[in-house]
């Protein structure tokens, strides 16, 4: 809900989602208009105070009015929805093409379910987990589609699927070596691999990975945040027009929804990985406005 003073007044009572990264306006990239590449951001949720505070002050500048029928719910996600379709748009996807997606966390599964909705038919998506299976099979992947990491190679399993080819697009959405190896290995003559994933560690290139994309002619893209601009074109316009007219629900990747008493306990299953999970939701009650 915005609460805002001065000119903000026109946003007092509105539903609203807020896009957390905080540009400077002053860095090369924001002088284009390319916040999501901003070099001095302040970040709702990370670099200062987020929405588990009981008052969050934001830009109005980071106000999107959320249309109606969206539910807060849905709208706690649009950052990462957005961050999934950056991703998807950085690498030119085209409804034709073959795509894979390894890492089937928030990020992984709202970009297949955004492929999806372009119009992707040929999209492999590999995970480790049960639930992961049944978000897929939900979404409308076929079984044969989605391959469990834990069995063997991913990699092998694709060409197989692909009859030697590979896929024109890799979406690495983990941030490990070992599944930025697979894209390497994974992805035909001069198609796309697309970085995603926030690096759990140093990450290197081994020799034959280097050969794969000199050789097959890759291209690497890396991706970071999304496009806010308050203009047709970006990320997040995307994100709330697919939300608006229902082509999207988020919603069924809500695995737990918690109280805020039972916060800790959230981050403990995100952390620790105590119970299968997608997203954990923490729900507050709806509090009172106060007057204008």
């Amino acid at each position: 809900m915005a609460l805002a003073k001065g000119g903000g007044s026109d946003w007092v009572g509105k539903r609203v989602g807020v896009f957390p990264l905080i540009p400077c306006h002053e860095c090369i990239p924001c002088r284009s208009g390319k916040y999501e590449m901003c070099r001095s951001y302040g970040y709702l949720g990370s670099r200062q105070d987020g929405a588990f505070a009981e008052y969050v002050t934001a830009p109005l500048e980071s106000l999107a009015l959320l249309p109606d029928g969206v539910s807060f719910e849905e709208a706690a996600m649009l950052e990462p929805m957005a961050v999934a379709v950056h991703a998807m748009r950085r690498a030119c996807v085209s409804p034709g093409d073959a795509v894979m997606v390894v890492g089937l966390g928030t990020i992984g599964m709202l970009l297949a379910m955004f492929l999806r909705d372009m119009g992707v038919d040929r999209l492999l998506l590999v995970g480790n987990k049960d639930l992961q299976r049944r978000m897929a099979l939900s979404i409308g992947v076929p079984e044969e589609d989605f391959f469990d990491s834990r069995e063997r190679d991913a990699a092998s399993w694709c060409m197989e699927r692909t009859g030697g080819r590979g896929v024109d697009c890799f979406f690495e959405c983990v941030g490990r070596e070992e599944t930025a190896a697979i894209g390497m290995r994974a992805t035909a003559p001069s198609g796309r691999v697309v970085l995603v994933g926030n690096p759990a560690s140093d990450m290197c290139l081994p020799k034959a990975d280097y050969w794969a994309i000199l050789r097959n002619q890759l291209t690497v893209l890396g991706t970071w945040n999304s496009s806010f601009r308050h203009e047709p074109d970006d990320d997040w316009s995307y994100v709330l027009e697919r939300l608006g007219s229902g082509r999207i629900s988020p919603g069924r990747m809500i695995s737990h929804r918690l109280p805020f008493e039972e916060l800790e306990r959230g981050l403990a299953i995100m952390r620790d990985k105590t119970e299968e999970y997608c997203k954990v939701m923490i729900i507050s009650p709806p509090a009172a406005s106060p007057n204008p």
